[in-house]
Parts: C-alpha cells; structure tokens; sequence
C-alpha cells in the first residue's frame, strides 16, 4: 500500500461548478480524434488492418517496455476475457478439469474459464489480500486430481506475488494465470502468464482489447497461434484456438493512449491522493489502495452495508457501483458450480463499494464524495 502524500493533492479543475450536480462514479476517457489521425494515415498508406500489423507489433514492444520484459513475450488480443482462455487453452493439463478460482472476482473471470472447456471450482479469498491463498489452493489441488488449472484474480489493481504461484505450478503440474485485469499499473512481468485488460473503464484503455504478458516466450507464441484459431506458422493447426486477434484500428488508439499515459497517470493519482488524505486516519471506512493506480476506488464499510449505503448515496447525488456485485457465486448462471464455503467473499460482497473515481474530478467534489459517507456512517 502506499503511504499518503497530501502535498500533491491538486486536481484538474472541475468541468462543472454546481455543488448539487451529480457526481457520477466513473468517465471513461480514451484519445481524441486529433492524436489518431498521424496512426489512421499510417494504415491507409499500408492497406494492412488486421493480422499482426505493424503497428500491433509496435503496441506489443512498447507494452513489453512498460511491463518490463523482452517484447516476444507480449501478446495483444481482442478483449482480455478471451486473453485469459487463451493462457488456460495454451496451458499443459487435460482438457474439461477443474479450474480453481476465486468467487470474488469479476463474472468475466468465471466465463472465460468455461469458454476454455474447463469447469470454474470457486474458492474463497483471504480476509486481508482479497485474493486466493496459494498454501489453501494446494491443499485442494492434493484432494482434488481433477484440478487442471488456477485463476488467480490481482482484486481492483493489487498486484500478485507471482513467487508461490510459479513454485506451485512447477511442483504439481497445474497451469496457473494471473487475472490482472486493472493491473497496468502494478504489473510486471513475471514467471506465471498473467492478462491485463485495456477496456474503456481501465485506467489504460483503448475500448476493447487485452494483453497476455506470458512466463516465457514459447509460451506467448502458442497464446498467439490460439489467438488465430489455433494456426501456427505452416498454417496447421493442431489445437482449436478462437479469433482473438488484436486489428491495426485498436493498436492505433493504444499508440496514442501510451502517449497520454504519463499525463493521465498523474491526475489518476493526484485524484487518488485526494481521498487517501481525507480517508486516512480513520477506523471505520477502510479503503482499498494498493500500489500503482487503477480505475476504481473501493471501500469496505463497517458491516454488510453496500447496497444501503449506496442508496443513501444516491439520494444525495453522488452514483456508486458494486463493481463485481455479489460474487460468481450470487449469479444465475453459476449456481450450480462447485464450490468451497464462501463466508469472506459473502462478506467483501455485501461492504465494497466503489466511490466515484475518475479524470475529471474535483477536490471539491472528492470531498463532498468522503463528507457524505462520514455523515452516513456517524447517523
């Protein structure tokens, strides 16, 4: 967690000075058309719009720089739901086992597990890390040899030792991902694949789209082969993959946001300041700040009072999200998986939520934001 710096505490100023105007939880904002055109030139002069383009290739160096690794070991994709199928596809188990991952994570973690022909085993979270417990995770690898794989989700921007993941994966033999989703940030490369999303609602995004940093560079080109139906080189293919190619237009807008990045970085943690000064120092509101900067910014609130709070909230003009709702387990479509007992994922349901957190906030509004939650939790 970082420590508080309030001598940074400034933010962009407000686009909108009425003190009773709504104040909505998140503002996606992606390149303007202006820093585009030099990179739409660039693929009307080239007439090549998809299938590993130039300038996909030069996202994929510059991502490799970012994220501190040799750039064959990069591979952008479509969407970063079909990036985390693809680690699962390419892994070494038998197809149609057990994959172990956490319930409290995002819906899209547990349909990408399905779509990888496995069946989503959901697990609990640790009560401080919000994350799975390697050590329990091996305990249900020994008692259960139909576990083929390991999703662990990097909750809202945390980073994940990536150490006792890879030491897990060479002892047993399971393929282990890390779901880094809103990780751009706190990511670095390491020896498990890991796959984070460029999403319009990612702190770095480009509207849709997904980056696969892999363990090894053999391991980023079969991701790459599965990414195009499973066709290597010679044009066989010898395991069924998707279409989850990346297209020259998306790689366009992530030349230009990475240019922006340092810049949006800065007021994504100037904003990020603001709350960590007005939330320190008090013992009933815990908010969730890891390292590096991401999208949201989550509190627990003292007992199960989201949904409550977030009524409350609502009334006084201020739009909150439950942004993974009540867990994989909580929806329809999962009711039926395996599962172990829940209760700190029951819990982190019913008290996160996530404040309003985006570019284009005020201090202002950030302190109307911390001062009607104070006055909800002291009625």
């Amino acid at each position: 967690m970082d420590a508080v710096n309030v001598d940074n505490c400034s933010i962009l100023p407000h686009c909108c000075t009425d003190a009773d105007a709504k104040i909505i939880v998140f503002r996606p904002t992606l390149p303007r058309t202006e820093r585009l055109v030099p990179y739409l030139r660039e693929i009307d002069a080239n007439r090549w719009y998809t299938n590993c383009g130039p300038l996909l290739s030069r996202f994929e160096c510059s991502l490799a720089r970012h994220f501190k690794v040799e750039a064959n070991r990069v591979v952008a994709v479509a969407n970063a739901t079909a990036g985390l199928s693809l680690c699962l596809l390419a892994g070494d188990g038998p197809p149609g086992g057990l994959c172990i991952l956490p319930s409290w994570t995002h819906e899209a973690s547990a349909v990408a597990v399905a779509r990888a022909g496995l069946t989503p085993w959901l697990h609990d979270v640790d009560e401080a890390t919000w994350q799975l417990d390697p050590v329990r995770v091996a305990e249900s690898i020994r008692s259960e040899p139909r576990v083929a794989a390991v999703l662990v989700t990097a909750p809202f921007g945390a980073s994940v030792d990536p150490a006792p993941w890879a030491e897990l994966a060479e002892r047993t033999g399971v393929t282990i991902t890390i779901d880094a989703a809103s990780g751009f940030d706190s990511l670095l490369g390491g020896p498990v694949n890991a796959v984070v999303s460029l999403h319009a609602t990612k702190v770095f995004g480009i509207g849709e789209g997904g980056v696969v940093v892999a363990r090894s560079a053999a391991q980023a080109n079969r991701v790459r082969d599965l990414a195009q139906l499973g066709l290597s080189s010679e044009r066989v293919i010898l395991q069924a993959g998707m279409n989850a190619k990346m297209s020259e237009y998306s790689a366009a807008v992530g030349l230009a946001a990475l240019e922006e990045w340092p810049e949006r970085r800065a007021v994504f943690r100037r904003v990020r300041n603001r709350y960590t000064a007005r939330l320190n120092g008090q013992d009933r509101i815990n908010a969730w700040l890891p390292d590096g900067v991401s999208s949201t910014l989550m509190v627990r609130l003292p007992g199960p009072s989201a949904v409550e709070t977030a009524e409350a909230l609502e009334r006084r003009g201020i739009e909150t999200r439950r942004w993974w709702q009540g867990g994989c387990h909580r929806q329809p479509a999962f009711a039926g998986l395996p599962r172990q007992p829940l209760p700190v994922s029951d819990a982190l349901a019913d008290s996160v939520l996530g404040l309003p957190f985006h570019t284009d906030l005020s201090g202002p509004d950030v302190d109307r934001v911390v001062d009607a939650l104070f006055d909800l939790q002291t009625d």
